[in-house]
């Protein structure tokens, strides 16, 4: 195998994990700004903020982070198991 076909594959696998989970990120990342928005709402518009801005708030990053935290174990799990090999 030519020095350029092993270069793409290896570009290959490493652009196939770097795109595991891509809307799963996004995701995660967009509800975390929410989130934090939606805290910072509570917090300093007390008067004009429902009850439940704050806590929903700290719900909404908790639960994007568990997802960022499951992509990352996902990858791991991935790379574990289809290792990037050199060909012979």
């Amino acid at each position: 195998m030519t020095n350029d076909a092993e270069a793409e594959r290896q570009r290959a696998w490493v652009y196939k994990v770097r795109t595991m989970h891509r809307n799963k990120r996004v995701g995660g990342y967009v509800g975390s700004i929410l989130g934090a928005c939606l805290m910072l709402y509570g917090k300093f518009s007390p008067d004009e903020a429902p009850a439940w801005a704050v806590p929903a708030g700290f719900a909404m990053v908790g639960v994007s982070w568990l997802v960022f935290i499951y992509i990352i174990y996902d990858r791991y799990r991935w790379v574990k198991a289809n290792p990037y090999k050199p060909a012979d």
